[in-house]
């Protein structure tokens, strides 16, 4: 957004070049940039789109993982658990489970 916003000024306003070669931001740039930061998040928590740390993340990955595992097994058990049953749950538990497992994997590549 920044550099979006600011494309008609020189790249010197908004970039600075260290002695060491490091490239960053004006302290007024960076002023801007925090500014955009800002509005993103507060738009972001107004639609209920909040920011997770990376342990949440990862906590999250795994139960995903876990659920799809889990769905998977239940169906592999249901249609294993007794070959001479051709019904070995009804037409709604074998609905939800399916359900559960394609949440599941709709969640996770969401968050892939």
């Amino acid at each position: 957004m920044l550099e979006a916003n600011n494309v008609d000024l020189p790249p010197e306003i908004l970039l600075v070049t260290e002695a060491n070669g490091d490239v960053r931001y004006t302290d007024a740039a960076q002023d801007r940039f925090n500014d955009y930061c800002d509005e993103v998040e507060a738009v972001l928590s107004k639609n209920n789109i909040i920011k997770v740390s990376d342990f949440e993340y990862n906590v999250l990955q795994v139960a995903l993982d876990h659920m799809i595992e889990h769905q998977e097994g239940l169906k592999l058990y249901e249609i294993e658990i007794d070959p001479s049953d051709d019904v070995p749950c009804d037409d709604a538990q074998w609905d939800d489970i399916c359900e559960r497992l394609e949440a599941a994997k709709k969640l996770k590549a969401l968050f892939s």
